[in-house]
């Protein structure tokens, strides 16, 4: 019965303590603020993110078809004074997209990889260094 009292004693003065260590007002103005600033950056990327998904659906290849219809399209803003801002436009952006176009390595979103009964399969061979790592590899040590 007494360690029940000693217990008890030693909670309440513990509470008491934590009460007195309450944050300062300049210290909770701090955390609103914290707070504030992390929920419009969560705002903040969520449409950086949409902004990207929506710009992932665009290929090369409609990018390349933009360039010759900006650069075709330049011919007609000739009169307006942006016909030689948009022949730029139209120039800049056939190049870069045609050189990503050829130049670029990697899979693009066109190319999938080939599935027989839900597992990827691969016509291509493996190298002689992947051989040789899975010879070592499935060897089991004496």
């Amino acid at each position: 019965m007494p360690d029940d009292k000693d217990r008890l004693e030693r909670e309440i003065n513990e509470i008491l303590d934590k009460i007195e260590q309450f944050p300062t007002p300049e210290r909770r103005r701090n955390r609103t603020i914290r707070r504030h600033l992390r929920r419009v950056g969560d705002v903040v990327s969520a449409r950086q993110r949409a902004i990207a998904r929506e710009l992932s659906r665009v290929s090369l290849s409609q990018l390349l078809l933009l360039g010759v219809l900006l650069i075709l399209g330049s011919f007609f803003f000739r009169g307006f004074g942006l016909g030689q801002w948009v022949l730029f436009a139209g120039v800049a952006l056939l190049v870069a997209s045609g050189a990503l176009l050829l130049f670029g390595g990697g899979k693009g979103p066109g190319e999938r990889t080939q599935q027989w009964r839900g597992r990827t399969i691969s016509y291509s061979s493996e190298t002689l260094a992947a051989r040789i790592r899975r010879w070592f590899g499935s060897r089991k040590p004496r």
